[in-house]
């Protein structure tokens, strides 16, 4: 009688046995996705962050530009608590102004003057 002896395989995540396929990581996919959500949930939460603050920023923007441009008091963005210091990219006009972007919406400061661009 030939007996091999088999090396047991555990799930990486809940840590029970695993049959079948020899290079079988998790027991099925909620320990998989499980796993893997917990590997990379501390460097994935400042990427949400930063993202939640482009959306608000987003919104606050939608709000105040219904239509094509908009020219308003940098105190309204003030008071809707806009994050100057994050945006997404520059947008350059063909005069060769550069506005910050904050996904599809542009703006620039001059002085107390704000003016916001649809792109």
């Amino acid at each position: 009688m030939n007996c091999k002896t088999q090396d047991t395989k555990e799930c990486l995540f809940c840590g029970a046995s695993l049959l079948g396929r020899r290079d079988k990581k998790y027991c099925d996919d909620n320990c998989r996705n499980n796993h893997y959500y917990h590997v990379n949930k501390e460097s994935n939460a400042q990427i949400r962050e930063i993202n939640n603050v482009l959306i608000h920023n987003r919104s606050v923007l939608s709000l105040l530009c219904r239509g094509a441009k908009k020219v308003i008091n940098k105190q309204n963005l003030i008071d809707k608590n806009f994050d100057f210091n994050y945006i997404t990219s520059f947008y350059k006009t063909k005069k060769g102004e550069y506005y910050k972007k904050v996904y599809d919406f542009a703006y620039k400061i001059n002085d107390d003057i704000v003016v916001i661009v649809r792109c």
